[in-house]
Parts: C-alpha cells; structure tokens; sequence
C-alpha cells in the first residue's frame, strides 16, 4: 500500500490533474465570489441619470439618486437570482424579449446617406401608390333577410326616402359609413359587394346587393375621387418613409447573413 502511495506521489499525471482540480476549484470560487458582488461605479450612475432625464426633463435629487440606485441594486440581485434559478429557461416573454433586442442590433447603426432630390423623387415615383390618397365613400343601407325582401325593400325606399331608417331587418354592424375606401369595403363586406358598391351611382338608392352577410339596398351619399399624391408638400415624409425602408432592408440582409451562419438540421435525420 505504501509502495502504491509513493508511486502515485512521483507519477506527474496525477500531480497534473491535482493541479488542474485546485485551479478549477479556485475559479469557481472566484466566480462565485464575484457573482455576489454589485459594482456601482461613475459610469452606471451617468446612465441611471440620463434615463431619469429622459422621462422627466429634469436632474434628480439627492434622494431621487439614492432611490435610483437602490432599485438597480434591487434589479440586478433579482435578476441574477431568477439566472441562478434557472427561471429564464423556456420562458416565452423572456425569449421575444431577447429576440427583440438583437433584432434591435441587426439594424445598421450607420444608415446610408440621404438620396438628393432626384434619387428621392425617383424613390418616391417608384412607391407613389402608397401615398396616393384612393376613391372613398360614404354610403348608407337596408339590411334584408332575403333577396325578394331586398327588392320589396327598393321599391318602398325609392318612393319614401326619409323613412330608410325604419325600413328592414336589425344590422349587427354599422347602417352608415364615412369616407371608406375599396379596400376597407372588402375587409367589411367582401370583394363581389365592394365592386357592386363602388360601380354604383351616387344619390341613388340600388341594389340588391349581396355580402357575406346576407342582402342589402344601398345609397352612396357622397364619392369622394382619388387624389394623386404630390411630391413637394410631403418630402419631409418620403425623407422618412426611405429612411425606415433602408433601416428594414438592412435588417433583412442581417438576418439572412446571420441565419445562414446556423446549421439547420431537421429531425429525426435519416440515416
């Protein structure tokens, strides 16, 4: 046993892997160590400050500072117990939250320079349907169980107008609508009666018309004709519109790059 004992003390592996033990071990202490430790030092302070001046315009007080600092210090013991805990696992918020912020940092911090007039202009010619104001109406209608109601409906409103409130059956929805465009007609009612609708002539009641939900005699009070978008009275606009469409563009070039430097493996591989 003694024999043993000597030859284990001159073998250098095991005074190797003895040393290394001892060096870990004094790692993790270290670590654990300066894990419990909290640093409030100038720069910390700055930013606590900077973000009190950014909510209310003004420096904090002396007490105002102390409670700044104390709910950081509070922050952080928090947080670091929930890490030690293992409580940001699989969590939901905590992931969109993390997701959200490196989308943050995709973004290019150096965004290209700002087009002149022509290179703005012809960005702006290039996207003049987005600033284009459309074709809206504003209209009314009966609403009908059934398409023979809807024609008997007609007939009576044409020959009384004032009384087109009190005519057909209860509607779930709205019976008047202001300035609405195509499109918000469609998401409402459906294409096939937004057509109809728009096809129609202003002042007149007509119809029947069907949507999704059920038939309809319809007036167009008032059309209201599209505009045709002018570059001089919004470039300060289409100056920011192309700012937020190059700072999306860049996003996306990040991310293409950043996910094509992942190894994406569906599972279970086939041998």
């Amino acid at each position: 046993m003694k024999d043993k004992l000597l030859r284990l003390l001159r073998d250098r592996l095991v005074w190797f892997v003895a040393f290394g033990l001892v060096l870990f071990a004094f790692d993790w202490l270290a670590a654990r160590r300066d894990a419990q430790i909290i640093r409030i030092d100038l720069p910390l302070v700055e930013k606590l400050v900077a973000q009190w001046e950014g909510q209310t315009k003004r420096r904090p007080n002396a007490r105002e500072l102390d409670a700044l600092i104390e709910g950081y210090i509070r922050e952080e013991i928090l947080v670091r117990e929930a890490q030690r805990l293992g409580l940001d696992n699989d969590d939901v918020i905590v992931r969109r939250r993390l997701a959200q912020k490196v989308e943050f940092l995709l973004a290019d911090n150096n965004p290209p320079p700002m087009p002149d007039e022509a290179g703005l202009r012809d960005w702006f010619d290039e996207n003049r349907d987005a600033y284009n104001t459309p074709e809206k109406l504003s209209w009314r209608h009966i609403f009908a169980a059934s398409r023979e109601e809807a024609e008997t409906l007609l007939r009576r409103v044409r020959d009384t107008p004032a009384a087109w409130q009190g005519l057909g059956q209860p509607f779930m929805l709205s019976r008047t609508y202001m300035r609405q465009t195509r499109a918000e007609l469609m998401q409402l009612m459906g294409g096939d009666f937004a057509d109809s609708v728009f096809a129609g002539q202003t002042g007149n009641w007509f119809g029947p018309v069907r949507s999704a939900y059920g038939w309809h005699v319809i007036e167009i009070e008032a059309r209201r004709a599209p505009v045709v978008a002018r570059f001089e009275p919004i470039a300060g606009r289409v100056a920011k519109d192309w700012g937020n469409a190059m700072a999306e563009e860049d996003r996306a070039r990040a991310w293409q790059e950043l996910r094509a430097s992942y190894d994406i493996r569906l599972m279970p591989e086939t041998p």
